[in-house]
């Protein structure tokens, strides 16, 4: 029996601003021998998820745990609800016996999150040329250390810019006015560049949806977040909300405001691949500073600012830049702290100005 092994697709981390539903991520499953799975009366594919990498749940549904096709090499499966902190691991599933077979190798969410971003790999080739990755007994700097501050970048940059970079899904309730209305009704989003529209709903305050808009009449502008309804059938004035009471009670008709109508679910920050080069750049040179500040501390060993040997009459001494004050890789650290300040500014007002974002 061949195991699937999970491909991290993308992923982000929960934003402060709208209320998130959670953290978006898609895991893909790649399997040569799919063949052999289902001859073997496994038909369907099963996502677990677990806070401690210890306890698994499965948080696939028996109607949407993606069914296996003999042609079919590749799935992939979406969680709106996770986090860069969860892991991640997968099972096939026979219908027909009520079986799950042993399940794959986990992966950690944080993993997950940089892959379209900046790998460790990436960080390291780009802001560490040239440096010693490794203690005085050779010992790596782990991955998950490097993955930790990549995703502590990302989350510090993303406040700074008050734009979410990874892919989020958020919920937002929004005024009815009328004037807004007869304008198709223009919903300016609070969060952008906008990825996708799961819904947007007319909703009652007592979480009634009357209306549930159809996704071919939603026109978004993705990079300045704007959404409006354009009908593709009938006329607007048949979806007038007030006019006759279309989707209004007797007690509201007429009214030209009424709070919290809508309920807009939606998906924003940049899609794989798009994240613009700036703005990694940002986030290698924050990234490098914790891992700068350990490495400038093991040049001579840890804590040690001089090092002296002598041997039949012949001396060698080193000095580094480690003490209270200083750290060894000093210099590189204060000028990506300058960069970073001059860059910040000029991205903030870009990537935030209503009107002519480019996400390109």
């Amino acid at each position: 029996m061949t195991q699937s092994t999970i491909d991290p697709v993308e992923n982000a981390n929960p934003y402060i601003g709208a209320r998130p539903t959670g953290t978006v991520i898609r895991i893909a499953v790649e399997d040569e021998d799919v063949g052999l799975v289902l001859d073997a009366k496994f038909d369907r594919l099963v996502v677990e998820r677990s806070v401690d990498n210890i306890v698994f749940n499965e948080v696939t549904t028996p109607s949407d745990r993606p069914v296996l096709v003999r042609t079919q090499t590749g799935y992939v499966w979406t969680d709106r609800a996770g986090s860069p902190g969860y892991y991640y691991r997968t099972r096939y599933f026979s219908s027909m016996r009520n079986e799950l077979t042993p399940p794959s190798p986990s992966i950690a969410g944080a993993g997950l999150a940089i892959r379209n971003i900046l790998t460790v790999a990436e960080l390291k080739s780009r802001y560490f040329f040239g440096v010693n990755l490794t203690d005085g007994a050779g010992h790596t700097y782990s991955d998950a250390a490097f993955q930790h501050f990549i995703l502590q970048a990302i989350r510090w940059l993303e406040r700074q810019i008050d734009v979410p970079i990874l892919p989020t899904t958020f919920v937002e309730r929004h005024d009815y006015y009328r004037e807004d209305w007869t304008a198709f009704q223009y919903v300016q989003l609070d969060n952008y560049p906008v990825i996708s529209v799961e819904s947007f709903n007319v909703q009652y305050p007592s979480g009634q949806n009357v209306v549930v808009f159809p996704d071919e009449w939603l026109r978004i502008d993705k990079n300045v977040g704007v959404l409006q309804v354009v009908p593709t059938s009938g006329t607007l004035s048949d979806m007038l909300v007030g006019q006759g009471g279309s989707y209004l009670p007797a007690i509201y008709n007429g009214m030209h405001y009424l709070p919290g109508l809508y309920e807009v679910q939606y998906t924003a920050g940049f899609a794989p691949g798009l994240v613009p080069r700036d703005i990694i750049d940002v986030l290698g040179m924050f990234a490098s500073l914790g891992p700068f500040n350990v490495f400038g501390d093991l040049i001579a060993g840890a804590g040690i600012a001089t090092l002296s040997l002598s041997m039949d009459g012949l001396s060698q001494s080193i000095g580094t830049t480690s003490s209270a004050t200083n750290s060894g890789y000093g210099s590189r650290i204060i000028q990506y702290l300058k960069q970073i300040d001059k860059q910040i500014p000029v991205i903030r007002k870009y990537y935030k100005r209503i009107g002519g974002m480019s996400v390109a």
